[in-house]
């Protein structure tokens, strides 16, 4: 699977938490799109497939994405 995320339209995935929580395989993760400081909170976080080869196609992610930031190629 290629799982494609357009960054610019999810905006904070850790306000929405859809794909994140609705994946039956957990393949998505975050990461503060600007990197971590020391003693700074990270903000701005971007989602990623982080375990991408766990992805069984079954489109949930797709399904209840808002946004329509994910797409998924077989």
């Amino acid at each position: 699977m290629k799982i494609d995320i357009n960054a610019q339209a999810c905006g904070n995935p850790l306000d929405c938490r859809l794909c994140l929580d609705r994946c039956p395989e957990k393949v998505f993760g975050t990461y503060p799109r600007k990197g971590r400081k020391p003693g700074v909170a990270a903000d701005d976080w971007v989602i990623t497939p982080i375990f991408g080869s766990l992805c069984t196609g079954c489109l949930e992610c797709v399904s209840f994405c808002s946004h329509k930031a994910i797409s998924i190629q077989k």
